[in-house]
Order: structure tokens, then C-alpha cells, then sequence
């Protein structure tokens, strides 16, 4: 058995005694709160530390160069390279 096998068993072996102890937890009067209700205060604090993190990313993340800056260093007649422009001009001459 190589190093990958042996994770994935252990892993199964893992979920299978967290799946057992969660059905005998939702059985017993006592720990039925808690197996239901810390799921979901997990998963609502999970969501709102990844909204929280995003916004405090948008935050700081300077914002970037404006395009019209990059557009307007080039020169008179030319509008960037590859555009569909000048190629649907051409073709339309072509047809004539």
C-alpha cells in the first residue's frame, strides 16, 4: 500500500467513527443541541469570515491604472494591436 492509499484509509477510517458518533449524538437528549446547532454556527461564522475577508481584501487592494492613460500613449490612426477594427475594414474592402 503506497503513502496515498494509506491517507485515503485512514481518512475513511476517520469518517466512518465521526459518522457512527454523530448518529449515537442525534439519539441522546442531551448532545442533540449540540450536534445540530454547532454545524450551523460553524458554517454562518465560515461564511462570514470569507465575506469579511474579501471586503477587507477589496479594501486595501489599490485600485488600477485608468485605461484611458494606456490609450492615449499611442500614436494617432492605430487602435491596439488585434482589434476587430481594422480587420472587419479590410475584409469589407475585400468584398467590393
Amino acid at each position: 500500500m503506497n503513502k496515498d492509499q494509506s491517507y485515503g484509509g485512514l481518512i475513511f477510517a476517520v469518517s466512518a467513527i465521526v459518522f457512527v458518533l454523530y448518529i449515537i449524538a442525534l439519539t441522546s437528549a442531551y448532545w442533540r443541541p449540540w450536534v445540530l446547532g454547532a454545524p450551523v454556527v460553524l458554517a454562518v461564522l465560515g461564511v462570514l469570515g470569507i465575506t469579511g475577508w474579501i471586503g477587507y481584501t477589496m479594501l486595501t487592494t489599490p485600485p488600477p491604472a485608468p485605461l484611458e492613460a494606456e490609450m492615449g500613449s499611442q500614436p494617432t490612426g492605430q487602435t491596439g494591436s488585434g482589434s476587430s477594427a481594422g480587420s472587419s475594414a479590410s475584409k469589407t474592402d475585400e468584398k467590393h
